[in-house]
């Protein structure tokens, strides 16, 4: 088996393994996420679809165009997010998913993520944020101790394209004792490079630069090894024209990698 078969029969393990833990009969909503690991999310679904072990009355929210479209075509029902009750109208808690299962372009430790490898994380973090739990699945190689040691394109950057280049200076600006306006002044630095770069990421098989499914630019944004992801990530939110950082801080409550020999690995913060 060629190494790149050997690498999506990791991811398929992965995402067959969280989609058979986490949906059953029980779930009535399902976070959708995006890329390539979750299409076989989808492919398991579709089977248990068949099989009968799924809510009949089963509501999918994608995070993208593409998620849609592994929806539809999984024969499944997609719904909007803002069209979704709580599920609990008597709790505090304003979740209105029961689970999503999303990928990631690289994990860490304690279970934070880089995402928008695919540029797709603003709708990502929505639905994300919307969920009682965020379950993340991946092959071997996006698991990492710290964030920025294996995902080495930059954290995605959802920007205004208004003001795309003068976004661009400005984080190119950030120093690793910055901290976001009204935080206690830094003790440790927060990422490892002393001068950030950011790059307008480009689209391939057309002229110019990415436009999201939202009509937004990315800004890919270079900052070395990630040592405290929160701070970096209010950082960036903190410029304005900034629409959403590819950093998921705490949000996962799983994460499960497939590894090249077949075996599977759940971690959990």
């Amino acid at each position: 088996m060629s190494s790149a078969n050997i690498i999506e029969q990791a991811k398929r393990s992965a995402a067959f393994a969280a989609v058979d833990k986490h949906v059953d009969s029980t779930v009535r909503v399902l976070g959708i996420g995006s890329g390539s690991t979750v299409v076989y999310a989808a492919e398991r679904l579709v089977q248990l679809k068949k099989e009968g072990k799924l809510n009949p009355d089963l509501l999918c929210v994608p995070t993208s165009f593409q998620s849609k479209q592994l929806i539809v075509e999984a024969g499944l029902r997609a719904a909007d997010l803002d069209d979704l009750p709580v599920l609990d109208p008597e709790s505090a808690d304003f979740s209105s998913i029961d689970v999503t299962i999303d990928g990631a372009d690289e994990v860490d430790a304690k279970l934070n993520a880089i995402k928008g490898g695919g540029g797709a994380h603003l709708r990502e973090k929505l639905v994300a944020n919307a969920s009682r739990k965020l379950v993340l699945i991946a092959d071997s190689r996006k698991d990492s101790e710290t964030l920025g040691t294996k995902w080495d394109k930059g954290i995605p950057v959802e920007v205004s394209p208004l003001a795309w280049r003068t976004i661009k200076r400005q984080l190119e600006r950030m120093a690793p004792l910055s901290r976001a306006h009204g935080l206690a002044k830094a003790e440790s630095a927060a990422f490892s490079f002393d001068h950030p770069q950011a790059v307008l990421r480009q689209a391939v098989r057309k002229a110019g630069p990415v436009v999201t499914d939202n009509g937004n630019f990315i800004l890919d944004v270079s900052v070395g090894s990630i040592y405290d992801p929160l701070a970096v990530e209010q950082l960036i939110k903190m410029v304005p024209g900034v629409i959403e950082v590819g950093i998921f801080s705490g949000m996962a409550k799983e994460a499960w990698f497939g590894n090249e020999d077949g075996s599977i690995v759940c971690r959990e913060p």
